[in-house]
């Protein structure tokens, strides 16, 4: 298996998601910062960057290109436009990893022009702690080791699920935006559990390992949900309010991420 150690690791977008990679990288990776070049436009960011990570810090794409792993992590109206950057100075086969959402592999690979493979996925936000799930659509022409070199970066993030470049937008409404159906449970009820008398450390704890046990008895468990709840003699909440609650988050997340494709590259 592949691994990161000796690899240069170009992160193209050092804004917040490229810092994240890059922290990632140093605490989980075993990456030197002497072997990681961050490209920034942003000179401040430059400036935080370089303090904070102590990796090679520049403006020049040409300089984070010549790795040989990139990270395109720029905002996604943007990515084309750098990734036609990247390919000109990318060293021949160097794996590129886009985080670019709403931007499908075709418009990816047409970008690099054949130059080198491409894979594309898009995080969630426990990828910053080891424990995203993430949608990954693999592009043409990687041979083993590249393989292995991304997929030994992905591990960084957490797992990850390879699916068809046509369902990522579908996976980012579910993954990617999942999170957030997830975090105002936990704000509502840190909140109730403090209000009510409970230390936050308490209330917190209470929240985290009830979510993680439930978790695990969805996971272990054969029944569906819709059965496990029956283990449970109290249920305030309303099953259907839930369920509209949610299938709304996720139509308006889809239909933004289809839009932004739409006019990204106009399909």
């Amino acid at each position: 298996m592949e691994d990161l150690k000796g690899k240069t690791i170009g992160i193209v977008g050092a804004g917040a998601i490229g810092g994240a990679v890059i922290d990632r990288l140093l605490n989980g990776g075993d990456v030197a910062p002497s072997m990681i070049v961050a490209c920034e436009k942003d000179e401040a960011r430059r400036a935080v960057v370089a303090q904070r990570f102590g990796v090679r810090i520049t403006s020049e794409v040409s300089q984070s290109a010549a790795a040989d792993l990139v990270v395109l992590a720029v905002p996604p109206p943007e990515a084309l436009g750098v990734l036609a950057q990247v390919a000109g100075p990318t060293r021949p086969r160097a794996v590129i990893v886009s985080f670019a959402a709403a931007v499908p592999l075709a418009s990816l690979e047409t970008a690099l022009a054949g130059k080198c493979p491409v894979v594309r996925v898009n995080p969630n936000s426990p990828s910053l702690v080891g424990h995203g799930f993430n949608p990954v659509a693999w592009g043409r022409g990687f041979t083993d080791d590249e393989r292995a070199l991304a997929e030994c970066f992905l591990a960084l993030l957490g797992n990850s699920v390879e699916v068809p470049d046509e369902q990522m937008n579908l996976y980012t409404a579910l993954t990617a935006v999942g999170p957030t159906y997830f975090l105002p449970v936990f704000e509502a009820m840190i909140a109730a559990g403090t209000e009510r008398g409970l230390t936050g450390d308490a209330a917190l704890r209470a929240a985290v390992e009830t979510a993680r046990g439930t978790a695990a008895l969805v996971a272990n468990r054969p029944e569906a949900p819709e059965a496990l709840k029956l283990y449970t003699g109290l249920r305030p909440l309303s099953d259907d309010t839930v369920r509209k609650l949610v299938a709304d988050a996720v139509d308006d997340a889809f239909g933004r991420m289809t839009g932004a494709q739409k006019n990204i590259v106009g399909s």
